[in-house]
């Protein structure tokens, strides 16, 4: 069995970690060159990446400038990243960035409540705006954003001063839970006026010092330069074998945290921070350099560093994950954790690691670019408002020439134009640059998503654009924004679990807050873990309009199918007046109407139960009834007068049929008659041609002959 490990063991152990740790100082890389380059091009420490970046979100010298000519530097980097900010703020800040998902058939209502209260301890409690803005702010422009979730319990000592108490007032002044101590107390007898004339009455003067522990969750955005993680750490922290955060607090606040005077008071001094790399970046007036150096020890900083290791400090052959707080070459505190509070977001996930891309590694070329060119363009201009002259100085007054103003003077000897020659200078180079410069324009649009549709409305673009046409362009240039800001919303669905444990483990008292418009006792000590938490990232501009559009359709169908089915009801109904209205900005919907599920519904619905019906209403219902059976006797008049009309047209048509074969029949017989008179008539000449030649013929025998013959076929 291993051996239980020292306080020198462990020391050792953080010591190599902290040397291999991502963003250490001691890590093996270049120095700091004389100019920044891009992550890109060159290896470099993680530090100096993030030294680099915020050089040129700040805009400084790229290394690069000459003398007498153009120095700007375009801040590409910073216009970039102060685009998408307010795209990202509105939509976390303007709602509640996370939800806890039901987990059990009844779950649905105390989900809700856990999601409000963990909301409201975010935003309400803590800084939740400022700290989402920094979290997002450090991942776009140093790859990674960190945030630290704990559980505070510090002791707050104020003195109070109060005059005129009576003895009455005095107890009540004491009965607390908070530690009292009397500082001050001054007896004295005073006359006031009363029914029954002057009467004495003794009041207290008091001093004194009350000393509250406070207890409440901390989310802070932490520096990610304060931050060293392991470059074995993958997808989070609940892998990594080492973590550590530095922190620089006053002697006093360490001492409130409960650790003996002894070892605090033999903690070092922090180092200034001028001498930290990063810090040195983020200050941009040397006012920000200098330090307070206090004479008195309780308001001396000093520097923390909380690690998160995984170790067998036990010696069972097993690392388990422990909490250690080490001041200078102390150990001031080594216990077993359950997590590491820390969380962190990425804007642009490298798979396999820890750091992801930031901005300035999609954006520092483009920004010397378009700085190179600009620099260029003005120094053009420059040399065309101020040419250059070729002068005969022996003929020619320096002294004139060398004053630039407008309307000047030059004297010369003899006549000017055979002694000053201005010098020719390419004009007009913007007709070159403006296309180059609108080139990297596009290629930022193409690798952030941040353009002319997101940044604003081109009024020539819209010229033969439909709105659709317009829409359909800004959600498309929104999908890398919108992907960046999923990415984002990771690291705050893990902050937002991290709040919910700490409430569940350490809120010994039932908590009243007002959500959603009612006053609710919420004792989180009687909640269970969750692991289904959704993401409620919200929608820009664009994508609201639309969304807006999709969700009144789909309450215009909702009607139509309650309507004809009942197939809704109050409170399929409030569910989506509460999307629209979350939609248009307002978050408490029961401002506007009821929720089916209040006690407020509830009691008009009883009332409405026992309450007689309303004379008007039975008259109007009578009135409706009697509307809707004249309307059916309408009904079943229009349709026997349909089915008498059907009725005489089918006898029309069947005795149409009947008459058409009579005609028929009539024809045919008429026709046959013609047919026998025609015969008739040609027998008729044939018999009489043969009475011509044959005188004793008789005619009647002959014809009667003849016609036996056609009928028999002759």
């Amino acid at each position: 069995m291993a051996k239980r490990m020292t306080d020198a063991d462990l020391l050792a152990q953080i010591g190599m970690y902290e040397k291999a740790a991502l963003g250490s100082s001691e890590s093996v890389g270049p120095s700091v060159g004389g100019s920044i380059k891009p992550a890109g091009q060159d290896m470099t420490t993680l530090e100096i990446d993030r030294y680099n970046a915020l050089n040129a979100y700040y805009a400084r010298p790229l290394g690069n400038e000459i003398d007498d000519r153009s120095q700007i530097v375009l801040p590409e980097l910073r216009d970039t990243v102060e685009w998408i900010m307010p795209t990202l703020m509105r939509m976390f800040a303007s709602g509640k960035p996370c939800q806890f998902d039901p987990e059990t058939p009844n779950d649905e209502q105390q989900a809700e409540i856990e999601t409000e209260v963990v909301n409201h301890v975010f935003m309400k409690r803590n800084d939740g705006f400022f700290v989402l803005h920094d979290f997002f702010k450090d991942a776009l422009l140093l790859r990674n954003g960190y945030i630290d979730s704990w559980w505070e319990k510090r002791r707050k000592a104020t003195v109070e001063t109060y005059s005129g108490l009576d003895q009455n007032a005095l107890v009540m002044l004491m009965q607390t839970d908070d530690e009292i101590e009397i500082l001050e107390q001054t007896e004295k007898n005073e006359l006031i006026a009363g029914p029954m004339g002057q009467q004495q009455y003794t009041c207290f003067d008091v001093k004194l010092r009350r000393v509250t522990i406070e207890k409440r969750p901390r989310v802070e955005c932490v520096p990610p330069e304060e931050v060293l993680v392991s470059p074995q750490a993958r997808r989070g922290f609940e892998d990594a074998p080492f973590v550590e955060r530095k922190r620089k607090v006053l002697r006093s606040d360490v001492l409130e945290m409960g650790f003996p005077a002894e070892a605090v008071n033999a903690i070092e001094i922090s180092e200034p921070t001028y001498l930290q790399l990063i810090a040195l970046a983020r200050d941009e007036v040397t006012d920000q350099l200098s330090e307070e150096e206090s004479a008195d020890p309780a308001s001396q900083q000093v520097e923390l560093r909380i690690v998160w290791i995984r170790i067998d400090f036990d010696g069972d052959g097993i690392a388990e994950l422990r909490r250690v707080v080490v001041a200078g070459d102390k150990v001031l505190d080594n216990d077993e954790c359950e997590e590491c509070s820390l969380s962190y977001c990425s804007p642009i996930r490298m798979p396999h690691r820890h750091t992801g891309i930031s901005y300035y590694d999609l954006l520092y070329d483009l920004q010397v670019i378009k700085t190179t060119l600009f620099r260029q363009a003005l120094d053009n201009l420059y040399l065309t408002n101020n040419q250059g002259y070729a002068v005969d100085w022996q003929n020619v007054n320096m002294g004139d020439m060398l004053i630039s103003r407008p309307g000047r003077i030059v004297r010369t000897t003899g006549s000017p134009e055979g002694v000053i020659m201005p010098l020719t200078t390419p004009s007009n180079m913007m007709a070159q640059v403006v296309p180059a410069l609108e080139y990297c324009d596009l290629q930022r649009e193409m690798r952030t998503g941040i353009g002319k549709d997101t940044m604003g409305v081109d009024a020539d673009a819209l010229q033969d654009v439909t709105k659709g046409g317009q829409l359909a362009a800004m959600s498309a240039a929104a999908l890398k924004v919108e992907l960046v800001a999923r990415l984002l919303a990771e690291g705050v669905k893990d902050v937002f679990g991290k709040l919910h444990r700490l409430l569940m483990r350490h809120q010994d008292k039932p908590m009243t807050l007002q959500l959603t418009g009612r006053w609710v006792d919420v004792d989180p000590s009687q909640w269970r873990e969750r692991t289904q938490v959704s993401i409620n990232v919200g929608l820009g501009s664009g994508n609201r309009e639309e969304a807006r559009q999709n969700l009144m359709m789909l309450a215009q169908a909702q009607n139509q199918v309650g309507q004809a089915f009942g197939l809704v009801g109050p409170k399929q109904a409030y569910e989506t007046f509460k999307a629209l209205s979350h939609l248009l900005g307002f978050e408490n919907p029961t401002q506007f109407v009821m929720d089916p599920d209040s006690p407020e519904y509830q009691k008009m619905q009883a009332q409405k139960a026992h309450m007689p019906p309303d004379p008007r209403i039975a008259a109007a219902q009578i009135k409706v009834q009697g509307d809707q059976q004249i309307e059916q006797m309408r009904l079943q008049a229009v349709q026997a007068k349909a089915n008498a009309e059907q009725q005489q047209a089918q006898a029309e048509l069947l005795h149409g049929a009947q008459q058409a074969h009579t005609d028929a029949a009539t024809q045919q017989a008429q026709m046959q008659s013609a047919e026998f008179q025609t015969i008739f008539r040609a027998l008729a000449q044939i018999v009489a041609s043969q009475l011509k030649q044959d005188a004793t013929a008789n005619a009647g025998t002959v014809m009667n002959q003849d016609m036996s013959e056609v009928q028999r076929g002759a």
